[in-house]
């Protein structure tokens, strides 16, 4: 019998993902790496490149 204690709904994973990469933008743009502009850029590039 398998245990779905760890069994992952995968709406809560595309949510936690999300919160992760906009915690990561955040931290790299106050630390002034990047902006939230170049960040979509790069987004927009590498959808147009799949």
């Amino acid at each position: 019998m398998s245990d779905t204690k760890d069994v992952v709904d995968e709406d809560e994973a595309v949510q936690e993902n999300i919160y992760q990469v906009s915690a990561l933008v955040a931290l790299l743009e106050q630390k002034g790496i990047i902006t939230r502009q170049e960040f979509s850029d790069e987004v927009e590039g590498l959808k147009n490149r799949g």
